[in-house]
């Protein structure tokens, strides 16, 4: 009985940080593990010179290209659909790496997609740090500091994607005040860490020193959710992962994402993806 989606972990011997040309031959050579669904307990960037791909990520169909980025966070269940003569890099890192300030900004890719457009400047700066990144990692004449070396370069790159991801949000939310939007950010990684056991928007409200009022009306203006609409979400998205993956009752999955009654989690459901989870099961029993 599969009762988790499988969670594939970065070679122990890869320092946390793997990069590779991409290619269809690439793709290719571990197309059994990438074009299954899986989540990754790492991140993903994948940036191509040219061709293009297309991905599965959390039920929806992406497509990247030459003038824009790849970014998967850790969770997602994805996998790769095709890919068409697609050239260039992609980099796997351990979500270790990211300071809590560049992750808060970085996790917003769950809200706003995972595609990243990026400027000619922009991409050329990716292509140089991927080349020094690369030749890097092969270089063998740096003893002790091989490691904290890659490291740096890939903060570097870590650093980059999360100023281009600011400023898309930034822009995306330019009549709001950074107040307003700081909040939101905030109530969004605090729910993703509690949905499972927090069902209380109070309780959210609560623990950012906010009334329930204030973050409500906050989280409204700048999202258009409520936050028990948003606590909805969130759970209903990972139970739709484990409809897609597993053979866990719709009982169970109920319990797993902290519903105790499965008829009104079944409710909750319907309203937010308009199907009842068996109907969302079947729909998608061919995509895995």
């Amino acid at each position: 009985m599969k009762t988790n989606i499988p969670l594939k972990k970065l070679n122990e011997s890869s320092l946390g940080i793997m990069i590779e040309k991409m290619s269809d031959s690439f793709v290719d050579s571990i197309r059994r593990e990438v074009t299954r669904s899986h989540r990754n307990d790492f991140c993903i960037c994948i940036i191509p010179e040219k061709g293009k791909g297309t991905f599965f990520v959390d039920f929806k169909e992406v497509h990247l290209s030459n003038g824009s980025l790849l970014f998967l966070y850790p969770g997602q269940v994805q996998r790769v659909i095709e890919t068409q003569k697609i050239e260039g890099w992609v980099l796997f890192f351990d979500n270790n790496i990211i300071d809590d300030y560049s992750r808060s900004i970085l996790e917003e890719s769950l809200y706003h997609g995972p595609i990243l457009g990026i400027s000619k400047e922009q991409k050329t700066w990716f292509f140089q740090l991927m080349e020094l990144l690369y030749s890097t990692s092969k270089a063998n004449d740096m003893a002790a500091f091989h490691k904290p070396a890659i490291r740096s370069i890939v903060v570097s790159l870590i650093y980059k994607i999360t100023s281009i991801y600011q400023a898309s949000v930034t822009q995306d939310m330019k009549e709001h005040s950074v107040r307003s939007t700081a909040i939101v950010t905030s109530f969004r990684k605090l729910l993703r860490e509690n949905f499972k056991e927090i069902k209380s928007p109070t309780e959210y409200a609560n623990r950012m020193n906010l009334s329930l009022g204030y973050l409500n009306d906050t989280l409204k203006m700048v999202t258009g959710n409520t936050v028990t609409s948003s606590i909805q979400e969130e759970a209903i998205r990972e139970a739709q992962r484990l409809l897609w993956y597993s053979d866990l009752s719709i009982k169970e999955i109920a319990s797993t994402i902290g519903f105790d009654d499965p008829k009104y989690f079944s409710r909750i459901f319907s309203k937010i993806t308009d199907k009842s989870p068996g109907q969302f099961r079947r729909s998608h029993q061919g995509d895995q």
